[in-house]
């Protein structure tokens, strides 16, 4: 365990995050599924089904490029479009069963890929303790940044 913090944390968190990028592509190659495409998978897995700001805002894409991909995933027929019951004027989108079945296949070498990287770093537990502490302080780093707003 470290003494002290690393110099340029920001730097170096950047960096993981560009090389689990390159690498969870190169897995997902074989499925024929962008990082992206998998990341709207992912989130869309849960059924409840999302704004577009939200999943823009989980899949880390400007909305005119999430705006083409869902597209996309609608002409694919993995992902459906909604007008929420609770709001008529938003829209929600939502997994279908074709979308369910593409999210199941690309999700294999995704968690490999997962376990892989973050075998390298961490023991079990050691990674189960440290990501659950960054999820609480990303969540708490979001609300501040929305209070000071």
């Amino acid at each position: 365990m470290l003494s002290e913090p690393p110099h340029d944390l920001p730097r170096l968190l950047s960096s993981a995050e560009r090389l689990m990028t390159r690498r969870l592509a190169a897995a997902l190659e074989d499925e024929h599924c962008s990082v992206e495409e998998w990341r709207v998978l992912a989130l869309l897995s849960d059924s409840r089904g999302h704004t577009m700001s939200d999943i823009a805002s989980y899949a880390l894409m400007p909305a005119p490029s999430l705006t083409k991909l869902v597209d996309r995933m609608v002409s694919a027929a993995l992902v459906y479009r909604r007008k929420d019951p609770g709001d008529g004027r938003r829209v929600l989108v939502y997994l279908s069963a074709r979308g369910r079945t593409r999210h199941r296949a690309v999700s294999v070498p995704a968690q490999r890929v997962h376990e892989q990287v973050l075998g390298e770093l961490f023991g079990v537990q050691e990674l189960a303790d440290g990501l659950a502490r960054l999820e609480f302080l990303l969540e708490r780093g979001s609300e501040q940044v929305r209070a000071e707003r």
